[in-house]
């Protein structure tokens, strides 16, 4: 006999879901409004005490305290918009996040401490990072403890630094938001780079074209003592002097070329740290790694596959991730039907575009490489590439060899930890079982982010 469990059932979850969306503002059920006061004007939103409890032991504490008998709460430094936006979670589960409300919605969700809030907000904030935004991403982060913001901003500004410095987010940020950028051990860019950074900083927030040494000094303070100098060459810091040399007091001066000269020698101006930002992969280990393996079985298919001469690969994420390698399975010949091991390697062009969902696209990366017989080739990029939900990823490699063929059959979806799937879209697909994929993309490597 079975039993039917409403609690577990699909039809349960709908019922539910049916009941939070006709109670969500619903004024007429509400034990409890919300309200806000702006110009003048006052918005009055419902709720019900039993829906937040639920969802929050801070509600529970204080409308089983102080807020018992209280059907009026009155709200301060948020918008109405976004409260409601954030009172989603507990009604439907789900909350139109946008780059205007996520700041709000995500500051509600830690004060009420919804674990779901903060998770979806900081997923959302990973996948839409950008030049334009990281550093106040990067702040709000640190401001409410989210380790899992925190580092992909980290590895985003590490990538697209350059791009980053350039940016009125980086332009216009705030000094402690600049000196946590100056803590980064790993950073695409020269420890040069990262001086005259600062200094268009400072000439951003002096409104100053010309810096003096009082200027710097009343604007980075000790943080200009944070600049890694002595990982700089001789050269390098004399090319400053020209445009920068009156920032610098004697002393600075001397340390420097001390530093530069000397590698026992200890500074006690400067942190003394000579380690080249732009060489320390911490960041990007590899025992950070997470394989996509695509292959169904390591034994060939009777039916092989020929590689054509532009073979493409296409794959999106429900997640964003760091590509850092492809694999490409080894080729063969064919001969009366069977495998044969082809002699010489096959130069193969490989290209990688970031498709949006208007089709725009963007080449996000350029190499030569050979493929052979003799074993798999993992292919690493020179610079890791940020996949994000809501692209699609095309791997275009092209070759000029007529008789190149692969036996592989494999997977059009792989399941990765957590919950991120990497999905392959308009294979090629083995004639007899149109589920099983072909191709030359044997397996992807990730860094999480």
């Amino acid at each position: 006999m079975s039993v039917f469990n409403p609690l577990t059932s699909n039809y349960s979850t709908q019922l539910f879901a049916a009941i939070g969306k006709k109670l969500y503002m619903n004024s007429e059920s509400a034990d409890v409004h919300f309200v806000f006061e702006s110009n003048d004007d006052i918005e009055r939103v419902p709720a019900h005490k039993a829906h937040l409890m639920v969802g929050s032991d801070v509600f529970a504490k204080m409308f089983n305290g102080s807020w018992k008998e209280m059907d009026k709460v009155k709200i301060g430094d948020v918008s109405a918009s976004a409260f409601k936006e954030f009172l989603q979670f507990f009604y439907v589960g789900q909350v139109k996040l946008t780059m205007e409300n996520i700041a709000a919605v995500m500051n509600l969700g830690e004060m009420y401490n919804v674990t779901e809030c903060l998770a979806v907000c900081t997923k959302f904030l990973k996948n839409n990072l950008n030049d334009e935004n990281v550093c106040s991403n990067y702040e709000l982060a640190i401001l409410l403890n989210q380790e899992g913001l925190k580092k992909a901003c980290e590895i985003f500004i590490g990538l697209n630094i350059k791009a980053v410095f350039k940016s009125t987010d980086f332009q216009t940020c705030d000094r402690k938001m600049l000196a946590q950028i100056l803590k980064l051990n790993w950073m695409s860019c020269t420890e040069v780079d990262l001086f005259e950074a600062c200094m268009s900083w400072v000439k951003v927030a002096s409104k100053q074209d010309v810096l003096t040494k009082e200027t710097v000094q009343a604007h980075l303070g000790d943080l200009f003592h944070e600049i890694r100098f002595g990982s700089m060459s001789l050269q390098m810091f004399a090319a400053l002097i020209p445009t920068y040399g009156s920032t610098f007091s004697l002393d600075e001066h001397q340390e420097i070329i001390q530093m530069i000269a000397d590698p026992t020698f200890q500074s006690t101006i400067f942190n003394g740290n000579r380690l080249e930002r732009c060489n320390t992969l911490d960041l990007l280990h590899e025992s950070n790694e997470i394989f996509c393996g695509r292959l169904i079985s390591n034994y060939y298919s009777s039916e092989p596959y020929k590689i054509k001469n532009i073979e493409t690969t296409v794959f999106s994420t429900n997640e964003s991730l760091l590509l850092r390698a492809i694999g490409c399975g080894n080729i063969q010949a064919i001969v009366n039907k069977r495998y044969f091991v082809l002699n010489d390697g096959v130069p193969t062009k490989i290209t990688i575009v970031e498709k949006s969902e208007t089709n725009n696209e963007v080449i996000v990366f350029n190499a030569n490489g050979i493929l052979n017989s003799r074993e798999f080739v993992r292919i690493s990029l020179t610079k890791p590439i940020r996949v994000k939900s809501g692209f699609t990823y095309e791997i275009r490699l092209e070759q000029t060899s007529e008789n190149c063929y692969t036996g592989g059959l494999l997977k059009s979806s792989v399941e990765l930890e957590s919950g991120i799937i990497i999905q392959f879209h308009r294979d090629s697909v083995l004639e007899k079982d149109p589920t099983v994929a072909r191709g030359l993309i044997y397996s992807l490597f990730f860094q999480k982010i």
